[in-house]
């Protein structure tokens, strides 16, 4: 067993850790996380997203629910922009499919969902 595996094996949670952790564990659910997205030649900014949000795209057909997470995560540039919108002609989550290629849509929701802590976030401890 490695060095990190033993130190992650020694070290259990307990009521008093989550205590001295409560303003931090608040404060993750407002984190923002920064892109690139290559076909646009810029950045994105996104916010992490709260379990209904996921549970609602998760509902969705999977385009679908792609387009949704990426329409309401995606804090700047703001895509709820009416201006925006109107210029490509789209209104609401249309204009995901408007502004990125499909396999971005499919990596920016994948980053979203990881970053609400979803994928490889936990893994089993092995004695």
């Amino acid at each position: 067993m490695s060095t990190k595996n033993n130190s992650m094996a020694s070290k259990k949670l307990n009521i008093k850790d989550l205590i001295a952790n409560a303003e931090r564990l608040k404060k993750r659910k407002e984190e923002i996380k920064e892109l690139r997205v290559k076909s646009l030649d810029g950045n994105i900014v996104i916010g992490k997203p709260d379990r209904q949000l996921i549970l609602e795209a998760m509902d969705m057909k999977d385009e679908d629910g792609d387009l949704y997470l990426v329409y309401e995560c995606v804090l700047e540039p703001n895509l709820k922009d009416k201006e925006l919108q109107e210029a490509y002609g789209v209104n609401g989550y249309e204009i995901v499919d408007a502004i990125f290629e499909v396999g971005e849509i499919s990596s920016i929701s994948k980053e979203i969902t990881k970053f609400a802590g979803y994928g490889d976030s936990v893994e089993e401890i092995k004695n």
